[in-house]
């Protein structure tokens, strides 16, 4: 466990040291921000749902963005083969990789809470909607992360891994629209619509939480996870 912390505490320092990190979060807040509060006085509703679905939108370029370098980096540099002369397992690796991003993206998400302070002071949004709506946004964001991990470490570029973790996630977010949904027959709809990322986050914005979706994001994440540890141990034969 030590060297798990040890890991993610060099991946938040990284972070914070670099100054691509603070612009990605100010992008995403100022963003997410204004696509919110352009239509918040229009609506005249304290409602934040509008918010959860731009910062879901925005997670599937942000996310993407912060993992890129998490193992094509240190395969680039060079860095791989120093690691795994030391006592460092791959998941060890992979699991201090994703703690100390993790991190990060809690860090970036907390930046959204004087937003909710306005609604708050403004109206009288529901606590309980409004509480589901954020867990279905963190519970996203670890999902994602996952990907993007796992799509870093299939390349030493890490705009192959920004590519595929971005494009993977646009086109799942998509498979749980509405819109895309109500071309397909019932049964092949709710198949696609419980693979969507996206649309279990949406049953949590809607105050739907439920055990099952809870269910989802851990194996999903956890899935992913493993791909990665497996890949890096097949590579590394």
């Amino acid at each position: 466990m030590k060297t798990i912390l040890t890991i993610a505490r060099k991946e938040v320092l990284g972070y914070f040291s670099s100054p691509v990190g603070y612009v990605f979060a100010g992008l995403m807040l100022l963003v997410a921000n204004w696509l919110f509060f352009q239509d918040f006085f229009v609506a005249n509703q304290a409602n934040l749902a509008p918010l959860w679905n731009s910062l879901g939108f925005l997670l599937s370029l942000f996310v993407p963005a912060l993992s890129m370098n998490a193992l094509s980096e240190e395969k680039k540099n060079g860095n791989w083969e120093v690691i795994l002369s030391l006592p460092v397992s791959e998941t060890q690796m992979v699991l201090g990789k994703f703690l100390g991003l993790l991190f990060c993206v809690g860090v970036s998400l907390l930046l959204f809470l004087p937003t909710v302070g306005v609604v708050f002071y403004l109206g009288k949004p529901d606590t309980g909607v409004m509480a589901g709506g954020a867990l279905g946004v963190l519970f996203m964001a670890v999902t994602y992360l996952a990907i993007g991990i796992f799509a870093s470490a299939l390349s030493n570029q890490a705009v192959v891994g920004f590519m595929v973790a971005m494009i993977f996630l646009l086109v799942n977010s998509f498979m749980g629209q509405d819109s895309i949904l109500s071309r397909f027959p019932p049964l092949v709809s709710s198949v696609i619509g419980y693979l969507s990322i996206s649309w279990h986050a949406n049953r949590f914005a809607d105050g739907l939480v439920q055990g099952s979706d809870v269910v989802f994001f851990v194996s999903f994440c956890a899935i992913f996870l493993i791909l990665t540890v497996m890949w890096l141990k097949a590579r590394n034969k």
